[in-house]
């Protein structure tokens, strides 16, 4: 009896303390059904707040799915929680800008996100030119499970949405050589996150979206028209420094933007290269498992972050409409650019640029590796810019192959380009391939843009030319070292002398095939353990395989044994 009342006090004060947690706001931590969960405190976990546009009503509490609200005004009008959520109804659209209030806290982000079965619910910006789902100062948020659209008909002589994304297919990324595009739509964007003059930002994360049908201004003479498109990190302002810390884009689609696929700005950047006047760099920054197909122009541009990653993309069909390579970094230090694969790049009538992906000037210590470039228009470019840098950008492990297709209207073909001041650069145990049907394009290509770049490295390569008219152009370019190289196949220009040649047959595993796996090195290779010790190598090859640093690799993108 004892026993019991003693049982009967402790479960009444327990009832009385959850209530008084509750009534605090602190959510308590209840036992596991296995009895292995101890109990405690934690902070709440927030309110879920339901969105049903067809069954939904902004009368309603909107906190379960039967008193679901209806509208995004509605969503907008709250001023949300930390670890709130809110859940639109799967089919369902909204025809208006989302720009819901408040911001989480560390541990505790606001998400928003689906319910149901069916298609993602979809939020219609219809020409709003700041954002169809727009934040602005707010941090702690986690965007999921949404299609977000920004089309406005009138722009595009009443054409309907599907009509428009069929054209920018067949008009333009099925077309060969198809002509800029000028226009006078609006500056629109898909999803806008902009910061002014607020410190550091927290926890941005989108994850599990379809951005698409945004048509946006493209003008290649205008620099404005850049800053309009899917995705935008954007920082304002001149009192406060301002940055991003944890950024993160994942399994996301966008296609069919005008005129940028994702991309980040920031007033804080201005620098050289060795002093940061006003650089205030965003940190944690993660763009990872997303296509991009049908962009305008650029894919991805990446600017003023500090060690920013981009892997497991894919860049399909980019550049449709006007000059461009698929993706690049800008004014950053440490960007790592790997497991991507960049593929049918356009060029446009005199286009400047049309390749796979670019380190770009005012970048330190840029890291291209493991990423599968293949069938672009033009080349992959590394470049420092009039009176500006590009320093110690490394390219390891890749595949190049098959670039090159049109000529550049200066440069011509090519499938490598190094222009202005680019310096120790390092380009390591690549496969560089230009096949049988491509000619006269030039296997490395150096430019003079107001300078000409300096101690670019050239080891462990496999250029392998199957092509006819093939060159080498090293211009005014100085401190060129080529060693351990394979020139495989057919002779070609200006090849460089080396000490260390590496003759042979390099037996491909098959080369002819549009598979990386082509490019492994079959038993008897002249490539296998023939190439040059390089410290600080990465460890991996493109496949996975290891990378010694001690003793001598395979040349090529492929360390494993011979098949």
């Amino acid at each position: 009896m004892k026993n019991h009342l003693q049982n009967l006090a402790f479960t009444v004060l327990m009832i009385i303390s959850i209530a008084a947690c509750k009534n605090a706001g602190i959510e308590t931590v209840s036992p596991a059904a296995d009895g292995t969960e101890n109990s405690g405190l934690r902070v709440a976990a927030g309110t879920t707040y339901y969105v049903d546009n067809a069954n939904g009503s902004d009368s309603r509490s909107g906190t379960s799915q039967g008193n679901a609200w209806k509208s995004v005004s509605k969503v907008n009008s709250v001023v949300f929680q930390p670890g709130d959520r809110i859940l639109f109804v799967a089919g369902g659209s909204w025809t208006r800008q989302l720009h819901p209030q408040g911001s989480g806290t560390s541990g505790n982000p606001i998400s928003i996100g689906s319910y149901g079965s069916g298609k993602k619910p979809r939020i219609n910006g219809a020409g709003v030119t700041n954002g169809a789902v727009y934040f602005y100062n707010q941090q702690y948020w986690e965007i999921n499970d949404l299609e977000v659209t920004n089309f406005d008909p009138a722009e595009v002589n009443g054409q309907s949405l599907e009509t428009w994304e069929s054209n920018n297919t067949t008009k333009y990324a099925n077309a060969a050589r198809p002509k800029q595009v000028v226009n006078r739509a609006a500056l629109k964007i898909g999803i806008l996150i902009a910061a002014q003059d607020a410190g550091e930002i927290h926890h941005i994360y989108l994850n599990n979206l379809e951005v698409h049908g945004v048509n946006g201004y493209i003008n290649q003479a205008d620099e404005n028209s850049k800053y309009n498109g899917g995705m935008c990190f954007r920082i304002t302002g001149t009192a406060t420094p301002t940055w991003f810390n944890d950024i993160l884009v994942n399994n996301c689609s966008i296609h069919d933007v005008d005129r940028t696929g994702l991309w980040s700005e920031s007033t804080w950047a201005d620098r050289t290269l060795t002093v940061n006047t006003n650089w205030k760099p965003s940190l944690n920054v993660v763009f990872k498992n997303n296509t991009f197909s049908n962009t305008g122009a650029n894919a991805m541009i990446i600017r003023v972050a500090d060690g920013p990653l981009m892997e497991h993309n894919v860049f399909d069909h980019c550049v449709i409409k006007a000059s461009g390579n698929a993706a690049f970094n800008f004014n950053t230090d440490n960007a790592v650019w790997q497991f991507n694969e960049s593929r049918y790049t356009k060029a446009n009538v005199d286009d400047d640029d049309a390749g796979g992906i670019d380190s770009d000037y005012k970048t330190k210590n840029t890291i291209i590796q493991y990423n599968y470039i293949h069938d672009n228009d033009y080349g992959i470019l590394i470049t420092g810019g009039p009176g500006r840098f590009n320093d110690n950008t490394i390219i390891r492990y890749n595949l190049f192959i098959k670039d090159g297709k049109y000529s550049h209207p200066v440069d011509g073909k090519f499938m490598l380009k190094l222009s202005g001041n680019a310096t120790n650069t390092s380009i390591y145990n690549n496969v560089v391939d230009i096949g049988p049907s491509q000619t006269n394009t030039k296997m490395v290509r150096f430019h003079d843009w107001a300078g000409w770049p300096s101690n670019t490295n050239f080891y462990n390569n496999i250029f392998d030319n199957s092509g006819t008219g093939t060159t080498y152009s090293f211009g005014g370019s100085t401190g060129n070292v080529f060693d351990y190289n394979s020139f495989y196949k057919n002779q070609a220009a200006g090849q460089p002398v080396q000490v260390h040649p590496i003759a042979g047959d390099i037996r491909f595993v098959n080369a002819g095939i549009p598979d990386p796996n082509g490019f492994k090195l079959k038993a008897g290779s002249a490539g296998l353990l023939s190439g040059k010790v390089i410290s600080g190598n990465g460890g991996k090859d493109y496949f996975g395989d290891t990378v010694s640093a001690s003793s001598a690799p395979n040349i090529g993108a492929y360390n494993g044994p011979g098949l």
